[in-house]
């Protein structure tokens, strides 16, 4: 079930898969996540942190592209919306490589919860990505309860999420997985 769970979040938001944390061939600038208004300009703004319900820098859909999960034989396409301080997430498994032939035997499996937007790290790349802290409260639509901590860093529709697994604050990833970013579908 751990498995299935951070596979859901990230592949998503909480569960990188794989990656390299050498920014220098991904054209990441190192100056941070983009603001509610202009991502592309980079820099961070505290103000898209929102407990409250209110849009952050996060609001809307990304989509991983299908490709391999880390440590499995199959592929997947990882879905996150995001709405105010919720988000939801959606795994589409597959056997083959190309993601059109479904898993029968893996779910499909959906989370959702909250989310807060926290400080500005320094990733050991030298990217300043965002703190993210996650509650998952429902999964396959049974309650849940399962914090999480990752890190995310916007580079223009590009959203990169931190490489492995973090069940506390201090156990956050230092690095982003730069092989299966998320695009910004809207």
């Amino acid at each position: 079930m751990r498995t299935i769970l951070a596979f859901t979040l990230a592949s998503t938001l909480m569960a990188g898969c794989g990656g390299s944390s050498d920014s220098s061939d991904q054209g990441t600038n190192g100056s941070g996540t983009g603001s509610g208004s202009d991502s592309s300009q980079g820099g961070n703004d505290n103000d898209s942190t929102s407990p409250t319900g209110e849009a952050t820098v996060l609001e809307g859909t990304w989509k991983k592209q299908c490709g391999p999960v880390a440590g499995q034989e199959h592929s997947d396409i990882v879905t996150l919306t995001f709405t105010g301080n919720t988000f939801t997430s959606d795994i589409e498994n597959y056997i083959d490589a190309g993601c059109n032939v479904p898993y029968a035997e893996a779910p499909n499996p959906t989370a959702s919860g909250t989310f807060i937007l926290g400080e500005d790290v320094m990733l050991s790349s030298g990217v300043t990505a965002t703190e993210l802290d996650s509650h998952i409260t429902q999964f396959d639509g049974a309650p849940f309860d399962i914090d999480e901590y990752n890190v995310i860093y916007i580079q223009g529709d590009i959203l990169y999420t931190g490489e492995g697994e973090a069940d506390s604050p201090q156990q956050r990833p230092t690095s982003l997985d730069y092989n299966r970013p998320f695009d910004r579908v809207n």
